[in-house]
């Protein structure tokens, strides 16, 4: 059974504004077959700069920064901003001024987005990435008319824990496999793995 699953088996309790279900699991952790992809092709050695479009956390610090020399937090997860407000934060992505990311890291991002913002977030990416820099996604692909909202925590190189972080929301259109290789690029898969939690990691390489 996976991680959502899981949520929605439990029975539903009025809760506060602002206050998690109560019942529900703090964190489900699972492996991340595209997480040790990605490290595995990357040396340890401290000089990497890498893009998050996460929340910034401690843990994901001492994770990432034996490869990094560089990091930047987005903050575009676990809720993206919606309408203009989308727009205005996408465009407002930095660059690094000194090294241009050769790393990115896009968790459950794109599955939350409707299909002209997910051009706008890619449009971005390449502007402010290095040639050859390398990318990590995951989508939702379980095909559930909502998806549960979660904070994303790197606990290793190969490893992930998830947090509920608020109600359901309804699923945006679907990134099937054809549609992320085009959204993609410039940026070409070189692997991809289909979980049985309903979510499918994508690891690739700008040409």
């Amino acid at each position: 059974m996976s991680w959502l699953d899981r949520i929605r088996a439990l029975p539903s309790q009025e809760s506060s504004p602002g206050e998690p279900e109560q019942g529900a699991p703090a964190t489900v952790e699972r492996a991340s077959p595209g997480l040790a992809a990605l490290f595995g092709a990357m040396k340890d050695d401290g000089r990497h700069s890498i893009l998050d479009l996460g929340d910034a956390n401690h843990q994901h610090l001492s994770v990432l920064s034996p490869y990094a020399r560089r990091m930047r937090f987005a903050g575009l997860v676990p809720e993206p901003p919606v309408g203009d407000a989308f727009g205005r934060t996408v465009a407002a992505l930095p660059p690094h001024p000194e090294q241009p990311y050769d790393v990115v890291l896009a968790w459950d991002v794109f599955d939350r987005l409707d299909p002209d913002d997910r051009t706008k977030l890619m449009r971005r990416l390449v502007e402010i990435t290095a040639p050859h820099a390398r990318l990590y996604a995951a989508v939702d692909v379980s095909g559930e008319p909502v998806i549960q909202p979660a904070r994303i925590t790197l606990v290793s190189a190969d490893r992930i824990a998830q947090e509920v972080v608020g109600p359901p929301a309804t699923a945006k259109p679907q990134l099937l496999p054809a549609q992320a290789e085009r959204l993609l690029s410039p940026f070409v898969v070189n692997q991809a793995f289909s979980l049985r939690v309903g979510v499918r990691e994508y690891v690739a390489t700008r040409e």
